[in-house]
């Protein structure tokens, strides 16, 4: 699923238009009609197209602000470390409890829940600080 709201729009005008075109060779007898009104439609197309360009990058904008705006802030600066480190703190615990205290036993359903969740969490955290690094380092050089 495409989550860039400026492609939702120009897939579907797409759709229509190369339908209401294929449609224009019934509706229109002369080549000189056919053509103007294949015209027009293209003109529409990249119209459309345009648009949904220009709403992709204000789409892009307030994510940038988003993101630096949710930077500012403590809380919101700790909140990947803070539950990175819970993550952690858990697997730890099922590992070390699983089987040897009181018979607690993890399902064996859940294990693979657990892997996925540690292993995205670490590479999104370290990924993502490793990007972040880079962009600061990238913007103070273009200075």
């Amino acid at each position: 699923m495409n989550l860039n709201p400026a492609t939702w729009f120009t897939g579907s005008v797409d759709k229509i238009v190369d339908s209401v075109a294929d449609g224009i060779d019934e509706l229109f007898t002369s080549d000189h009609e056919r053509l103007a009104a294949r015209n027009v439609l293209e003109k529409i197309k990249s119209e459309s197209k345009l648009k949904s360009e220009e709403i992709g990058m204000e789409y892009e904008k307030e994510i940038t602000k988003r993101w630096t705006s949710d930077n500012e802030h403590i809380i919101t600066r700790l909140v990947r470390p803070l539950s990175y480190i819970f993550v952690l703190i858990v697997f730890g615990i099922i590992i070390f409890v699983d089987g040897n205290v009181m018979g607690f036993k993890v399902a064996d359903s859940y294990y693979g829940i657990i892997e996925t969740l540690l292993v995205t969490m670490t590479l999104g955290y370290f990924g993502s600080r490793g990007y972040e690094k880079g962009m600061k380092i990238k913007h103070k050089g273009d200075r």
